[in-house]
């Protein structure tokens, strides 16, 4: 790995390329099948020049960054912004407070709960989701914690009493509700972020997480209001087009070439039409270019 100061340069496209060209040619071009990075402004410009250079290297997104952002556009969302701000301020106010810390570990302990709550950070995955389940894990402790100290008490601590009103449940529904979104992401950056991870696994995993969000959602039991269903399906084929349409800014046909290839995912419903329709057959062009 070459370590360069560059404090004082441009991290352009142009200045990324000039420094990871050099090492390909050095090493040999057929050593590499693919740069892999981000897709800020210039790292994506860089895997473009370069693949220009070098056509058999293929240029790839990061599918951890990419499930990140998607998990953040969620996140952003309005009917989210009570909920995200209750759990901010609630981790916030028990990692200042002596009081509030003991109170806390004395309650976890009495009632057997695992982790405490995670703080929610700028440099870690999915950290609002990661964050929102340590606070659901830790609802009953954060109410006995503040029912039985008198030194402890904080701004959004009407959201846990151990009798609640109608603004405390809203609070937990809600927060259920973000759970359930965003948890398939979390899941599947687990089993991404692993050396073995392929393209046909971003393939199969980038589609069981949408399915599922989209199953979450639009299932009646679980009750997104029908704005918010559309919203987060925006923000899903949004992604999903910059990915794995062509002409989107981060596509690339590898996802899918790997994952057919793979006889172990042949005979996947991904690769069914389950919309024939007898009336309207594919096209001849379409046939031919299949063959091809």
């Amino acid at each position: 790995v070459e370590v360069r100061h560059a404090t004082d340069d441009s991290h352009t496209g142009e200045w990324i390329k000039g420094l990871i060209k050099p090492w390909i040619e050095k090493i040999g071009f057929e050593r590499f099948c693919a740069t892999c990075s981000d897709s800020t402004g210039n790292t994506l410009l860089a895997r473009q020049l370069l693949a220009k250079d070098f056509p058999t290297v293929l240029p790839i997104a990061d599918i951890c960054h990419h499930l990140d952002n998607t998990n953040k556009d969620i996140v952003k969302i309005k009917y989210f912004d009570e909920v995200v701000k209750i759990i901010r301020g609630t981790i916030k106010s028990f990692s200042v407070s002596h009081a509030g810390k003991s109170a806390l570990k004395k309650a976890r302990q009495q009632l057997r709960v695992g982790a405490g709550l995670e703080a929610i950070g700028n440099t870690r995955f999915v950290t609002v989701i990661l964050s929102a389940i340590s606070i659901q894990r830790n609802l009953e402790a954060i109410k006995r914690a503040l029912a039985s100290s008198e030194r402890f008490d904080f701004e959004y601590s009407k959201y846990f009493q151990v009798v609640q009103k109608s603004y405390g449940r809203n609070f937990e529904a809600k927060l259920e509700q973000l759970i359930a979104v965003g948890l398939p992401i979390a899941k599947a950056l687990t089993c991404l972020e692993s050396n073995d991870a392929n393209p046909a696994d971003v393939f199969i995993f980038w589609h069981a997480v949408i399915f599922h969000i989209e199953k979450t959602i639009t299932d009646e039991e679980n009750d997104y209001p029908p704005e918010v269903q559309e919203e987060i399906l925006t923000i899903l084929n949004f992604r999903h087009s910059q990915l794995f349409c062509p002409g989107g800014r981060l596509y690339n046909a590898v996802y899918l070439a790997t994952a057919y290839l793979n006889p172990g995912y042949l005979m996947s419903d991904l690769f069914i039409d389950n919309d024939i329709d007898p009336s309207h057959p594919t096209s001849l062009t379409t046939i031919n270019n299949l063959q091809k």
